[in-house]
């Protein structure tokens, strides 16, 4: 059983289709079976010498069609002889059992007929529209044909069921068009998701990480000036530093571990995420370290949504980041407020070092900030413009009434 599942897989996978493997296993038992009955009722009816001939060349062409096509899926061969020769050696089938003629009295139970139907269904779900409604036609001029010499006498209904099962077919194909569809389109928001996830891990990471560096350079600096007797008192300066990179390692681990959570429940936050009315609190941490952040910040003229208050926020914190990074002890300054057209613009500069690299480490924190501002419909500049490194955001106009904050606590956040 395994060996025939194995091969009606290869089947499908040469004919381009990932149908499950035992609809060929039903297909070929529904062949098998409507051929069999044919071939009874022929003997029923009484068969010559010449008929057994015809009806044997009716098994070799259904053991073809089953056991044959499973027996050479191991080869090394392309789609096409498999599909044109489906249609062409089904219709021959029926022709030779309607050269074996039934009895006036069964010829209206013939069950010959019902090949065509199963064949017009096996070819509609493995082959294109246009190819399949070539077949649907060959398979109703069989019909035709026999119905005009005789050879049977239910022509339109037989003709109305190969359209029903030519439809069925097609139906089939068309739903694993769209289940295919629709698995492209989840792996496409699970990559969405996976790179979403990726840059709010590393927005926290880095920014943490930052702080906690510049605390612990600051408590090492008071330390070893501490050591001299007229500078005891930078001890405190260091504990006091030590206890904001604690304070600032704990709230990082609680941020990851909250947003793995999320990965792995798929559900909403329940806590709010960082908006304009954060911001404070985040240049006052890099100060607390440090830094020397000069910061203006206006509500902005139409109220932001909270996924571009929370991208205000991821850029404002990348930006101080990659400053304490690449130009530690350098002044930055920071700008916030409303442009022109209800846009909001955000500006961080600082000064770049003399032999410290201009361009981008091939890090991914400007690749995430400019993500984030191009999905909602914004755009980033990041480069050394006047001896400075500048990033520059620019928000397009963006509400949402259900999420809308107040943001005059924000003004002036510093000077």
């Amino acid at each position: 059983m395994r060996w025939l599942l194995g091969r009606c897989e290869v089947l499908f996978d040469r004919l381009g289709y990932d149908y499950p493997p035992s609809y060929v296993l039903i297909a070929d038992a529904a062949l098998l079976a409507f051929c069999a009955s044919a071939t009874i009722q022929r003997y029923v009816s009484g068969v010559s010498g010449a008929d057994w001939i015809v009806l044997g060349v009716v098994w070799v062409i259904a053991l073809w069609l089953t056991a044959g096509e499973l027996a050479i899926c191991s080869l090394d061969i392309s789609r096409a002889p498999i599909i044109s020769m489906m249609p062409v050696m089904i219709i021959a089938a029926v022709v030779l059992f309607w050269c074996v003629p039934l009895d006036a009295g069964a010829a209206h139970g013939d069950v010959a007929p019902l090949l065509l139907v199963l064949g017009a269904a096996m070819c509609a779900t493995v082959t294109p529209i246009r190819l399949a409604t070539v077949h649907l036609l060959m398979f109703l001029t069989a019909v035709v044909a026999g119905t005009a010499v005789g050879a049977t006498d239910l022509g339109w209904i037989i003709g109305g069921m190969i359209g029903l099962g030519w439809a069925t077919g097609s139906l089939l194909q068309k739903q694993l068009q769209l289940m295919h569809a629709e698995r492209r389109e989840r792996a496409k928001q699970y990559a969405l998701d996976r790179a979403g996830i990726a840059a709010e891990v590393h927005d926290v990471v880095a920014h943490s990480l930052s702080i906690v560096l510049l605390n612990v350079t600051a408590a090492r600096r008071a330390i070893e000036s501490g050591q001299h007797p007229e500078t005891d008192g930078d001890i405190a300066e260091a504990l006091d530093a030590l206890r904001d990179a604690e304070r600032q390692g704990r709230s990082a681990m609680s941020d990851v571990r909250r947003t793995i959570e999320l990965l792995r429940n798929e559900s909403t936050p329940e806590q709010a995420q960082p908006g304009l009315a954060d911001i404070t609190a985040l240049v006052d941490g890099f100060r607390r370290a440090g830094s020397s952040v000069t910061a203006w910040v206006q509500p902005p003229a139409v109220a932001l949504s909270s996924a571009t208050e929370l991208a205000v926020y991821r850029v404002v914190q990348e930006s101080l980041s990659n400053a304490s990074k690449h130009a530690d002890g350098a002044p930055v300054s920071i700008a916030l407020g409303p442009g022109r057209d209800s846009k909001f613009i955000v500006h961080v500069s600082n000064p770049v070092k003399e032999g410290k690299p201009t361009g981008v480490s091939g890090g991914y924190g400007l690749a995430g900030m400019t993500s984030r501002v191009g999905n909602l419909g914004g755009t980033l500049r990041a480069g050394v413009n006047d001896g400075r490194w500048c990033v520059e955001a620019v928000f397009a106009a963006d509400t949402d009434d259900s999420t809308n904050r107040t943001t005059d606590d924000t003004a002036g956040v510093g000077t």
